[in-house]
Parts: structure tokens; C-alpha cells; sequence
């Protein structure tokens, strides 16, 4: 059987480390599985048509975890969108997110609500930008996470705003 210089060096240095955190008679951190995070259908979408004629979508987020205490747990989420123009103008939005940390039984465990600022210059209706951003100092405590455990992440909308993703979605549809 062959096994590369790199992998008996990965091996070595895994073995090592281990045999070494156990002589410094520290406990290694457990080990916690990092919930999954989705986009809520009927909130991925923001609307806004008075003064600021402007749609901003949610279309992909992903979640990072670390344990960093023997009862605690930092994570880091990552969001990413489009920011559309419904007319030519400037503009910049703070676009209100809400997190939600959900069971496996549907019960929220804790939410919260983070902005995300975007700005956006516009020759016609229809121009965009692509925004990414990072929320950091997620902080939990490890036993509040269990297996199944998902992050719910959308927009903060009004009820008018709600229904109207909803109407959308159904006209998308063909319901």
C-alpha cells in the first residue's frame, strides 16, 4: 500500500498534537456538528417602492463554525444577494436580516436581527449589484444546539410586505 510523503507527514503531526494536548493535561473540545442554514422562501425578498425603487434577494448563505470554550460556540454566517434598480437613481439601503435559530421540532431557540448595508448607482431600471457579507459574533452556548438544528435566515418584513412575497410566489407558480 502507498501512502504519499504528505499524508504520513499529516499522520505524524495529527499523532503528535494529540499525544501532546494530552501530556499538557488539556481536555480537547467537544465535538459539535454546524447547524444548517437555509433561506426562508416567503422572506427572500424585500420590495421597496416609495421613495426607494429598489428589490433586493437573498439567494445563497452558508454558516462557519468553531467551538471555542467547553460550552460555547462562535459562528459566522455568510449572506449573499442581488440589489436591483426599478428606475435610473443612487441608492444605498440597510437592509434589514433576521436569524433564527430552529429546533428540529419548529420551536425558535433564539432571533435576532443584523443589517446589511448596499449601495447601488443606476443608468437604468434593471442595473444591479451582487453583495456578500459576513455576520460575525454568533455566539452559542453548545448545549442549546442539538442534532437537526437549522439557522433561518431572511429578510425582516412588514405583514404587507409578507403577503405580497407570498401573492408572488404564487404567480410564479402558475397557483
Amino acid at each position: 500500500m502507498f501512502i504519499s510523503k504528505i499524508t504520513k507527514t499529516f499522520m505524524l503531526v495529527t499523532f503528535m498534537g494529540t499525544l501532546l494536548s494530552a501530556c499538557a493535561g488539556e481536555t480537547p473540545l467537544p465535538y459539535v456538528e454546524c447547524p444548517k442554514p437555509y433561506i426562508l422562501a416567503d422572506g427572500e425578498r424585500l420590495v421597496k417602492s416609495d421613495k426607494q425603487n429598489w428589490t433586493a434577494e437573498l439567494n445563497w448563505v452558508d454558516l462557519a463554525c468553531e467551538v471555542t470554550g467547553p460550552s460555547n460556540m462562535e459562528m459566522a454566517l455568510f449572506v449573499s444577494g442581488r440589489f436591483y434598480a426599478n428606475s435610473a437613481g443612487t441608492y444605498n439601503a440597510s437592509l434589514p436580516v433576521f436569524i433564527a435559530f430552529v429546533t428540529p421540532d419548529n420551536e425558535v431557540i433564539s432571533r435576532m436581527t443584523r443589517s446589511i448595508s448596499v449601495s447601488l448607482k443606476a443608468n437604468t431600471s434593471g442595473d444591479f449589484v451582487n453583495f456578500k457579507q459576513m455576520v460575525n459574533g454568533l455566539n452559542v452556548q453548545l448545549d442549546a444546539v442539538s442534532t437537526g438544528m437549522q439557522v433561518i435566515v431572511g429578510f425582516e418584513l412588514s405583514a404587507e410586505e409578507l403577503a405580497s412575497n407570498i401573492s408572488e410566489k404564487k404567480r410564479r407558480l402558475g397557483y
